[in-house]
């Protein structure tokens, strides 16, 4: 059937970001003349969450069979039953009968999240499934589903970091520095540079969040002649020239990720373009603040000796904002994740990139609204842990791979991407 046929069941469910706690409403449209030529005798709605995990083992030298492990840690698992053929009829002259359904959010879960390395991986999941049940031989379910994405309620002190995020941060600011000598080549007297990184002192950065940021580099060349003036050589600056554009800083974002199975560890990695996701929705934003220049001050001529001999030191600073529209920093039974920010400002030369990089943790920013749902405090977050279409990942986890491997308790076959089912 194409997208423009009736369809016996239509789920109306906003889709934009829940959090922990809240109470989440919807309603499924049910054409009841439909689902009696489609034979559908009962209308219920599953929500089901879960941390899905799993990770590869060789069992023997050469690689030829492996084992793949899984786990499932159930989080939500409720039903509720929307309608019965015989108990209820649309008002006259519809033949549309609308099914109400309302679902707490628990309080304690943990957000939204997906990873996924080298045959090894894990999510945390949640969905809703209407289910269309249709008994008799050879008749398969009808199920509508979607993806909902969940994240932890902030605390109070959360929520004034966001608000004083949101309306100029005034609070204190702390310094992360690195630097490094540098040098053209493998012989002759180095160079040096330095990079400073000021943000707003804070334990937990909140997520979806504008977080404003200074970045300075201070360069000093070697010691030559103070005729040897950085202006004289256009395309060809003294080296090592601070970059004068956002866009050739490295601006990363770095997620490392713990994977357990039944005691069977493995990590997985993840880096994320700053500067390609500060804004998700707003495309041109992202150009403009890419080709943002730097702030650059004059070449200032430092002498070091008598012979009018001296080094030249360069300066340039950025102003602007960065986002993580991720998964809060968390720790579950099955699945651990951290983050840490990376700035990288590249020199011409083998091993002379100024790397500065720190740990950081994200937190949540959005309040747990009242009920009934209103206008949750989530609605306008963007958020990029969002699993992929298809079958939704829930509480049962398959994991497709080749003839010549196993997995524990499942056959599999073929394809050795993971695929998630429901129950």
């Amino acid at each position: 059937m194409t997208s423009a046929t009736p369809q016996p069941i239509t789920l109306n469910f906003q889709n934009f970001v829940r959090v922990a706690g809240e109470t989440i409403e919807g309603s499924v449209d049910l054409n009841v003349a439909l689902a009696q030529e489609d034979h559908i005798e009962q209308l219920r709605i599953k929500f089901r969450g879960a941390i899905t995990t799993y990770v590869p083992e060789n069992r023997n030298t050469e690689g030829q069979t492996r084992v793949t492990h899984t786990e499932t840690v159930p989080l939500v698992h409720s039903d509720i039953s929307l309608w019965t053929q015989g108990a209820a009829f649309p008002e006259a002259g519809s033949h549309v009968l609308v099914c109400p359904f309302r679902f707490q959010l628990p309080g304690n879960l943990p957000p939204s999240f997906i990873c996924s390395g080298s045959s090894r991986g894990g999510a945390v999941s949640y969905s809703l499934e209407v289910v269309g049940d249709r008994p008799g031989l050879f008749r398969a379910n009808r199920r509508v589903r979607r993806i909902i994405s969940v994240v932890p309620a902030a605390s109070q002190i959360q929520l004034l970091a966001t608000e004083s995020l949101r309306h100029g941060w005034m609070g204190q600011w702390k310094d992360i520095k690195q630097d490094e000598k540098l040098r053209t080549g493998i012989w002759g007297d180095y160079s040096h540079a330095w990079a400073t990184l000021s943000i707003p002192d804070l334990p937990s950065f909140p997520i979806a969040t504008a977080i404003p940021f200074s970045f300075h580099v201070v360069t000093e060349t070697k010691v030559m002649n103070r005729s040897e003036r950085p202006e004289e050589k256009p395309g060809k600056p003294l080296f090592p020239a601070p970059p004068t554009k956002s866009g050739q800083l490295t601006q990363v974002l770095h997620r490392e990720t713990e994977i357990r199975v039944r005691g069977r560890t493995r990590h997985a990695e993840d880096t994320f373009d700053l500067q390609g996701i500060r804004s998700l929705r707003d495309i041109e934003t992202v150009k403009q603040l890419r080709a943002v220049e730097a702030v650059v001050d004059e070449p200032e001529w430092i002498p070091k000796d008598t012979k009018d001999r001296g080094i030249w030191r360069r300066a340039v600073h950025f102003n602007s904002t960065f986002s993580f529209p991720f998964a809060p920093t968390y720790s579950t039974q099955n699945l651990d994740w951290v983050y840490f920010l990376q700035f990288v400002v590249p020199f011409p030369g083998i091993g002379n990139n100024l790397k500065l990089q720190f740990p950081i943790h994200l937190g949540a920013g959005s309040p747990c609204p009242p009920p009934p749902i209103g206008v949750p405090g989530s609605s306008s977050l963007t958020y990029a842990d969002v699993l992929p279409a298809g079958p939704l990942p829930c509480l049962t986890y398959r994991h497709r791979i080749g003839p010549a491997t196993t997995t524990t308790g499942m056959t599999r076959r073929n394809n050795p991407a993971p695929v998630y089912y429901h129950t």
